[in-house]
């Protein structure tokens, strides 16, 4: 699955993930689920992992960084500090035609997975 770090703090080794399946935030802890040669993720980093549910906390697995792919400003544009014409925030109270925001959505570029 992918991801986006919404949040990273390298010295305590934690991070928040936003996952594309919409569900819980997975939480990284620690670097044993980095895979080997990924260095620590920072907010914005696009990864790509599996996720496994213990309790009710999701955990971040098998974690590895995309090369090249990153979006640091992902903070202010959630906050609403800067505007990024690329992107569009769709709240779940906003009413957008499926057909419509299917439209929106790119194509996904294969040599991203």
């Amino acid at each position: 699955m992918i991801g986006v770090v919404l949040w990273s703090n390298e010295e305590r080794q934690k991070a928040v993930i936003w996952c594309e399946d919409h569900q819980a935030l997975a939480y990284l802890d620690g670097t044993d689920d980095l895979t080997e040669g990924t260095v620590w993720p920072t907010i914005g980093d696009i990864l790509e992992l599996e996720s496994e549910t213990i309790g009710n906390l999701r955990r971040a697995r098998r974690v590895s960084r995309l090369e090249d792919c990153t979006c640091p400003q992902i903070p202010a544009i959630l906050r609403g500090e800067c505007s990024a014409p690329h992107l569009r925030l769709v709240s779940s109270r906003s009413a957008v035609r499926r057909d419509q925001a299917e439209a929106d959505i790119p194509e996904r570029i294969s040599a991203t997975r």
